[in-house]
């Protein structure tokens, strides 16, 4: 299969999709999904839709995620079928929603990050001991001798 044409089509479902979200989908548990990527197998048999939820908080986040899931799944149906109205394909693949925690796992990462840089000693300060660290040409190694 091409792959620039497999890659078109990719985006073209992604942005469907979030369409069909947006505008048709009127379900007030569907929280802040956001469609991810989406990946078509070269048969165009099976799509997969990767999706994430925004939520505030850590425990609204677990209900948000269990809350859109239901919905996503419930309204899979209408949502292949109009997905399907848009393709030029000989078929129309059976489109599965996963849940994507590639961006939760980044924002995790992130706090984390954060948390340690607000606990690394500053540039300039100096260690407990009172004396700066040895460091490149302060005499502690001596420099290497050209010649043979």
């Amino acid at each position: 299969m091409n792959e620039r044409r497999l890659a078109r089509l990719q985006e073209q479902i992604k942005e469907r999709l979030a369409q069909l979200l947006q505008r048709e989908i009127a379900d007030p548990k569907l929280g802040l999904v956001t469609i991810t990527r989406v990946e078509l197998d070269s048969e165009f048999t099976v799509c997969k839709a990767y999706w994430s939820v925004l939520a505030p908080t850590s425990i609204g986040e677990q209900k948000a995620k269990k809350d859109s899931e239901g919905v996503l799944q419930r309204a899979r149906g209408l949502l292949q079928r109009e997905v399907g109205r848009g393709l030029h394909t000989r078929t129309i693949p059976r489109l599965e929603f996963v849940h994507d925690v590639g961006i939760a796992g980044a924002i995790r990462i992130n706090k984390l990050l954060q948390e340690l840089n607000h606990q690394d000693p500053k540039p300039g300060d100096q260690p407990a001991g009172g004396e700066p660290s040895a460091g490149p040409g302060d005499g502690s190694t001596p420099p290497p001798t050209g010649g043979a």
